[in-house]
């Protein structure tokens, strides 16, 4: 079965990088990325863009990464838009989607989180990680410091 991966981009790239490694160590693998992007954030997406690819090429998938740009941060419909319409469009496709609202700005995990439960993702995630592992990737995070919460499972 295909698999979306929608997220916000960061200008920390372990907060877009670190959640996706660890749903594809579960064995949620995005054959296809969706990476929202406020304005500014053109240096950021540069770097994160081709990590994204690589990351998944890790376990043997082959990934797209779309970015999907705003003109404004404060564009809140078309943050929502964004959502919603992904997890539609994967619906449409009979693909599976998972939200990640661990990176971008409050207002836009929180959009995030509202339109993957509202409109039935198959997974919303949270990168739960212990404060003194900030900045560090995944593969140097004790598994004790960091969860990955699907929280499709909590509510």
């Amino acid at each position: 079965m295909d698999t979306r991966w929608l997220t916000i981009a960061s200008p920390t790239t372990e907060a877009v990088a670190n959640p996706l490694i660890a749903a594809c160590d579960e064995g949620i693998i995005p054959d296809e990325i969706q990476l929202l992007s406020n304005p500014g954030m053109d240096d950021a997406v540069s770097v994160i863009r081709p990590l994204l690819v690589d990351i998944v090429a890790q376990y043997d998938v082959e990934t797209s990464v779309a970015v999907h740009s705003l003109n404004a941060e404060t564009q809140y419909h078309e943050i929502a838009s964004f959502f919603i319409d992904g997890i539609k469009d994967a619906r449409n496709q009979s693909a599976s989607v998972a939200v990640d609202f661990t990176p971008g700005r409050k207002f836009m995990s929180a959009i995030a989180f509202q339109a993957g439960l509202q409109h039935n993702a198959d997974h919303v995630f949270y990168f739960h990680l212990q404060a003194e592992d900030y900045g560090h990737s995944y593969p140097d995070i004790p598994r004790t410091n960091a969860e990955l919460v699907d929280f499709t499972e909590v509510i």
